[in-house]
């Protein structure tokens, strides 16, 4: 097995450049690679501050499928494998794996301390017999692509670049649960989805995005706040209004994706005002659709693999 190697926080471009590593030493070697990873990631376990992720792990297993990685292989994370010597991690993966190649990016580190870089495991590999390909690290207008990087960006509202990042837009899966049903008093009813603990959520405000609903894709006005028109509303929401939907959503699993933020988050002193600012925030969500062109062939196909 061709082993690619890492913590995996969603697979950003630079993952998508292992991919690309693992799919050319499959075809010299003539065997069959998968990705090796950890759950949960290794910051939520070692984090003494909490750590938010990208992806949950359903979210990654729809990126997965997306991407065609031909299997997906967890290794529970905890302390004592944290605690593990560089050396005795790689007889670790020797251990569970038939491992005939390794790939990593030129940024992994691994063992006790972080001791480990990709250098010290292609010394290690080598006296395995294990080939190694060490990828380069990607770049996006003159910055180094990483998860770290995306999830600052995410909480900043800069979906854009984010999603320029990643490749694909950063999306959200989830239930939809039932809320106040303010928004179909107001005539634009919303699904209301509650995000799983620990995911990251863009900054507050308006998005431009889109909402994957049983296969069929809409464009969709993502708000994500307290919504402090209203009194009483104490809870982060993330609701969307899907245009073009009709019909009970309730219950259902729906994947909404983020294009571009639209506008802060803001308090009317009238519901009049809130409705006037929906309606042109329904607009400027439906023009940026028909502009959009990069993601809209992604977010299709990420659809089919919900």
């Amino acid at each position: 097995m061709i082993v690619v190697l890492g913590a995996f926080d969603g697979f950003h471009k630079g993952h998508q450049a292992l991919f690309d590593a693992a799919s050319k030493m499959t075809l010299r070697l003539e065997d069959s690679w998968g990705v090796v990873t950890f759950s949960p990631h290794p910051q939520a376990v070692l984090s003494s501050d909490g750590f938010t992720f990208l992806f949950t792990e359903r979210e990654r297993e729809i990126l997965a499928r997306f991407f065609g990685i031909p299997e997906l292989v967890r290794i529970q994370f905890t302390r004592k494998l944290a605690e593990m010597e560089p050396e005795d991690f790689v007889c670790f993966l020797e251990e569970r794996f038939f491992i005939r190649g390794l790939v990593v990016g030129e940024d992994f580190r691994f063992g006790r301390l972080r001791k480990g870089n990709a250098s010290m495991l292609k010394e290690l590999a080598h006296v395995r017999g294990w080939q190694t390909s060490i990828v380069p690290q990607v770049s996006f207008d003159g910055d180094k692509i990483s998860s770290s990087k995306i999830r600052v960006l995410v909480s900043l509202g800069d979906v854009r670049t984010a999603g320029n990042m990643l490749g694909y837009p950063f999306f959200l899966n989830g239930s939809v649960s039932h809320g106040e049903g303010r928004g179909r008093s107001l005539g634009f009813p919303t699904a209301n989805i509650v995000p799983c603990t620990g995911k990251i959520l863009p900054d507050r405000g308006v998005y431009a995005g889109a909402a994957a609903v049983e296969g069929e894709i809409f464009p969709a006005a993502i708000n994500i706040g307290f919504n402090p028109t209203f009194e009483g509303i104490r809870s982060l929401r993330v609701e969307a209004h899907i245009v073009g939907f009709k019909g009970d959503i309730y219950n259902k699993k729906i994947t909404i994706f983020f294009l571009e933020k639209i506008r802060q988050e803001s308090k009317f002193l009238k519901v009049e005002e809130l409705v006037e600012q929906i309606k042109k925030d329904v607009k400027a969500t439906t023009d940026y659709w028909k502009r959009e062109k990069k993601f809209k062939r992604v977010i299709s196909m990420l659809g089919m693999h919900v």
